[in-house]
């Protein structure tokens, strides 16, 4: 009975992850809290993984991520990078770097530190940034499996593991099979890749080039009942349009304060749904559209784009009922999903994970908000400060502690905290980096994940899918493992990868256990599998965050994803049948 209650409610899980239908940490803990009511876990059984080490570092190394960024990130990339490169060597050159720290880093922050600067050079060269932001990704998530450190979906098992008191996986188990996948993954995207990518525009170059879609230029006319008056009488809390900025004699006045008095031939810029605006002018007496518009030569330096993130608590909310213009004091002007830009009411749209928002009056927004991921060159902010010797080798021996973590010479979790107390001790990182590295929803899926994989054990549920798998695939260890990882790989195309190790590691252990083989190998597949989220742009954030800038179509991730997963996959078994001796 019980092994039947947790594999439903694990198959309920997967839907309700695919389907979006709350947060993912909400709807782990809600399957954890199931397993409590029914006594198949006890409360101390969730608890304990607060303690994993595992999970501790995890946040260790996303703190520490944090410090590497600000010491040796903008530099180096302008160093990289520079202008006159081709694009094909910029691509190259973009992957290998991506690709060799997210082998230390983990891949987010890489990818969300990335993004602003990759935009910056392509918007230079006059490039579609469509040919760059999706193998920014898969180079970083290929990158990753090199280590043990590079994705938290690593730590993640490994936590799971000793929870289970089995063999962890080591720094070998990593290493040569990422490398090789690595470079099939990079060498794919550079020479096959590159020329299947769609050459799209971003979203700010379509709105310079069709202006008046977005933007409504008004003047104010001698005869306006608006002369005199502050903006909050007449022109504040506007419903569907926003006005962000005045030109008054040339000067512009932006942010527009509720106080700001209106004056004779002042030209007031609106934002949001026209035929709101062509109603405001008919209604306000002395407010017009102008003959002589400078429209078609504004260039507006105040539009932003930004991401709706995974764990944003704007998902599933109508923009209007997100008080988005009081919170952020900035106006949505377009929205875009899916590379198109979605033609309903801004104010009536429910915004999603992966949005796109093309924003005006968000460049005096804070660049760490928790809810929106900015992209602007300027999100990574270096530390100025004479450099000393010390200043200048701290960085290095942090580093260098890090890796004799990965190698296993010291123990990681030591390695991470001194590599943490070097940073503060050079003050590159301070309180306020472990608050803002800390994140809730994360530390909630990660012990609840632990949780779930111990229900789907001592309820038998995992050994009752494992015989399943057996019947299949037979008893042959390649055939057995093969199917996992292909089981594993769908499960991590409609649900984050994260979710799909603690799915999928119980299944591993009865898998493993029944064929009488060693577990390594199998937890070497559902580590890769798990990471081979190269088809939807719902299987990992790091898809997420480039959907938007990329401007890219749920085909566009499938066309050029799905070529890299056959390569990819075929990769894996290979090496696991060979190096494991199946």
């Amino acid at each position: 009975m019980s092994s039947l209650i947790v594999l439903s409610t694990v198959v309920l899980l997967i839907v309700a992850l695919y389907s979006n239908t709350a947060r993912p940490s909400v709807l782990f803990l809600v399957a954890v809290l199931i397993f409590l009511v029914f006594g198949i876990l006890k409360p101390d059984d969730v608890l304990k993984g607060l303690a994993n080490k595992q999970v501790i570092i995890i946040f260790l190394l996303l703190t520490l991520s944090s410090g590497f960024k600000k010491e040796f990130g903008k530099g180096f990339f302008n160093y990289l990078f520079k202008p006159s490169l081709l694009p094909k060597q910029f691509l190259l050159r973009m992957m290998l770097f991506v690709a060799s720290w997210s082998a230390f880093i983990n891949n987010t922050p890489i990818v969300a530190f990335m993004i602003p600067y990759v935009k910056d050079w392509v918007n230079l060269k006059r490039l579609a940034a469509s040919k760059f932001m999706m193998p920014l990704c898969f180079a970083t998530v290929l990158g990753g499996m090199i280590t043990v450190v590079g994705t938290s979906t690593n730590l993640l098992l490994n936590g799971l593991i000793a929870e289970s008191g089995l063999h962890l996986l080591g720094f070998k188990d990593f290493l040569f099979l990422g490398l090789i996948v690595a470079v099939l993954g990079i060498a794919y995207l550079y020479f096959i890749g590159y020329h299947l990518l769609p050459e799209k525009k971003s979203a700010i170059n379509e709105m310079e080039e069709n202006l008046k879609e977005y933007v409504v230029e008004t003047v104010v006319e001698p005869s306006s009942i608006l002369i005199g008056e502050p903006i909050r009488t007449h022109l504040r809390n506007l419903k569907d349009i926003f006005l962000f900025e005045i030109v008054r004699n040339g000067t512009s006045i932006f942010p527009v304060s509720p106080e700001e008095v209106v004056q004779e031939s002042d030209r007031l810029y609106f934002s949001g749904h026209t035929a709101a605006i062509e109603q405001l002018v008919k209604e306000v007496k002395g407010l017009a559209l102008p003959d002589n518009t400078t429209l078609n030569r504004y260039h507006h330096h105040h539009c932003v784009e930004a991401i709706i993130p995974v764990n944003s608590n704007l998902i599933g909310k109508q923009v209007r009922e997100s008080n988005f213009r009081h919170r952020y004091n900035a106006s949505i002007i377009a929205l875009h999903r899916e590379g198109k830009r979605i033609a309903s009411p801004v104010g009536e749209t429910v915004l999603s994970a992966g949005d796109l928002l093309l924003l005006l009056g968000a460049d005096k927004m804070n660049n760490h908000e928790p809810d929106l991921f900015l992209l602007r060159h300027h999100d990574i902010q270096l530390i100025k400060r004479k450099k000393t010797l010390l200043h200048t080798i701290a960085p290095f021996v942090a580093l260098a502690l890090l890796i004799l973590g990965i190698t296993r010479i010291i123990d990681l979790f030591i390695a991470a905290s001194l590599a943490l107390l070097v940073f503060i001790a050079i003050k590159t990182l301070r309180f306020n980096d472990f608050k803002k590295n800390f994140d809730l929803d994360l530390a909630v899926l990660l012990v609840a994940s632990l949780a779930i994989g111990l229900a789907l054990t001592t309820s038998g549920a995992a050994q009752w899918v494992a015989t399943g798998v057996l019947r299949v695939s037979g008893t042959g260890p390649i055939a057995a493992i093969s199917l996992l990882f292909v089981v594993t790989l769908i499960i991590t195309s409609v649900i984050s990868n994260t979710a799909t190790v603690a799915i999928v590691f119980p299944l591993a252990v009865s898998l493993a256990t029944q064929l009488h083989i060693s577990t390594t190998p199998v937890f070497v597949a559902i580590a890769f599998a798990s990471s081979c989220c190269f088809m939807t742009p719902i299987g990992y954030q790091c898809n997420l965050m480039v959907y938007g800038p990329g401007n890219y179509s749920f085909k566009d991730l499938f066309k050029i994803g799905f070529p890299l997963t056959i390569l990819y996959s075929a990769a894996c078994i290979i090496f696991i049948s060979w190096y494991y001796n199946l």
